[in-house]
């Protein structure tokens, strides 16, 4: 396993001996000394982010803010603009290859980012050329250096990252329950452009993309928003009336009373516990108008029981949007189903949907664009490409992907277990998101960006993850077992690495995230 971190005092030793082994023994830039060990002149103002595996530095390189950069020292003149200086670059020998290397830049890009630089300004080797330009790196000067030690003068901007041959490379995958990784035929058409949202070609597909989601909720009616779930809660929120009740098992459970308390509703919360299960008196002592829960409650990532409201003859909204394509699931005793376009559908965000018993009603009391009686079919600007896209992720969504939820939870699972990690898990458990609790004396912020320095993004960042110190796992976008089960070895390696004593045992190996192999990558920024 390969840890990415800033360098601290501690690993400074290490990082001198390696500056020697590389820039002294292999690309002959400084005079061998008896101490084997290499000082780079800016020492003291260089961050220094390292690669480290069983406590070994295997990897690194130096940032540098400061003007005049070591190219300017040179006589080069850099272009305008805010930049930062990458130098000694080094990988040992046993970790040299692609991975090590887009772990580093992961790394490397995000320190950058935070500092709000245009982009990065490097010496690259003569013999890497084709390396750099693969990652978006241009020269911008004649190379420098004698022949045995040869350089290039080359930048990387944010923009020529992104749209180089490597940015697909160096991109984590989405393991987020949204954004959701899409499918190349999804990605392609998102990039088309528009037809006119009015056009009959758009609304061929509106109504057929409605169709298939009413057959896929068991509802008839559907009614397609601009906008995230929040705005199909509030087209819901804008029809209740009467008393209610809410459920409350968490965060989103928490958003519904927001809702419901910003349009005046009267109602009453009932708890809902950490399996998913609720006090049915309640419901009979309160005798409410309408009830409404989330099916999936996110921050958990647990099923709450819908079984009693199944037959109860009061209105039911049901906010799925964490739940639809993880499960196939029948909401026709339901009143309202919300959902979105961004998580388990595989499409992009941006697409806020109602599903309803009966056809809308109007609501003149409302904000105009809440009012679902107005959608027939197209009220409002809407997102022809967004349409298109989904019509190709429900084409895409077949039963035997929606059952891949399970199995790849399971493979997660597995991995945790296998590499000495338990987790609880309880009968209520989604196939499509789960919580991972991090001990308390560790950071789930760090175990996060270690993640995508390896190449997967989880969900860690929302202020009640943190509070709750909790990473998420989703299975909802284009995920595969194989994913599920590096990013589970990793998680229970580094917890377990990270917890360590004295009497443990020794740590756990993760071939595909981090072990060496016969990958070929050759190390070479100038110090």
């Amino acid at each position: 396993m390969i840890v990415y971190r800033k360098a601290e005092v501690s690993d400074f030793e290490a990082i001198h001996r390696l500056n020697y082994e590389t820039f002294v023994e292999e690309i002959p830039q400084h005079p061998p000394n008896p101490e084997r060990r290499l000082v780079d002149k800016f020492h003291e103002e260089n961050t220094y982010w390292i690669g480290e595996a069983d406590g070994e530095v295997i990897a690194m390189c130096a940032l540098r803010g400061k003007r005049p950069f070591s190219l300017e020292q040179k006589g080069v003149r850099i272009p305008e603009g805010n930049w930062i200086e990458i130098r000694l670059l080094a990988v040992t020998k046993p970790y040299r290859r692609n991975r090590t290397f887009a772990g580093l830049m992961r790394a490397v890009i995000d320190d950058a980012t935070e500092r709000d630089v245009d982009g990065i300004v490097i010496s690259g080797t003569t013999r890497e050329q084709v390396l750099y330009r693969r990652f978006g790196f241009v020269p911008f000067a004649d190379p420098i250096g004698p022949e045995e030690a040869r350089y290039v003068p080359m930048v990387l901007t944010r923009s020529a990252f992104y749209e180089s041959k490597s940015a697909s490379t160096l991109r984590p995958k989405s393991l987020l329950a949204g954004p959701v990784e899409c499918s190349e035929r999804v990605r392609g058409r998102l990039s088309m452009q528009p037809r006119p949202h009015r056009s009959n070609e758009t609304g061929r597909v509106l109504d057929a993309v409605q169709q298939k989601l009413a057959e896929r909720i068991g509802l008839p009616h559907v009614y397609t928003l601009l906008g995230s779930g929040t705005v199909a809660n509030d087209a819901v929120a804008a029809r209740l009336d009467g008393h209610g009740l809410i459920f409350n098992a968490g965060e989103f459970g928490e958003r519904l009373i927001d809702h419901a308390r910003r349009v005046g509703l009267s109602f009453d919360v009932v708890a809902v516990d950490q399996e998913g299960q609720w006090d049915l008196s309640q419901l009979e002592r309160i005798a409410p108008d309408w009830v409404w829960t989330v099916h999936c409650e996110t921050s958990l990532g647990i099923f709450i029981n819908l079984e009693p409201l199944h037959t109860w003859q009061g209105i039911v909204a049901i906010d799925a949007i964490s739940a639809v394509g993880t499960l196939v699931y029948d909401y026709s005793f339901a009143d309202y189903v919300t959902f979105s376009s961004g998580k388990a559908l595989r499409n992009a965000p941006g697409l806020a949907f109602v599903a309803m018993k009966h056809p809308a009603i109007a609501t003149p009391h409302t904000a105009r664009y809440l009012d679902l009686s107005l959608y027939q079919p197209i009220a409002f600007t809407q997102s022809e490409p967004l349409l298109a896209a989904m019509a190709i992720a429900l084409d895409e969504l077949t039963e035997e992907e929606v059952v891949s939820h399970s199995v790849k939870m399971t493979t997660l699972l597995n991995a945790l277990q296998e590499n000495g990690l338990t987790v609880d898990v309880c009968p209520a458990q989604s196939p499509g998101i789960i919580t991972i609790r991090v001990p308390c004396e560790l950071s789930s912020v760090e175990l996060g960006r270690q993640l995508s320095y390896q190449g997967y993004l989880v969900q860690y960042e929302s202020d009640y993850l943190k509070r709750a110190n909790v990473i998420q796992v989703s299975t909802m976008g284009w995920t595969t077992p194989r994913m599920m089960r590096d990013v589970g070895a990793y998680i229970a390696q580094w917890i377990q690495q990270k917890t360590a004593t004295s009497e443990s045992n020794g740590s756990l190996i993760l071939e595909s995230l981090g072990v060496p192999n016969d990958e070929s990558f050759v190390r070479g920024v100038s110090n």
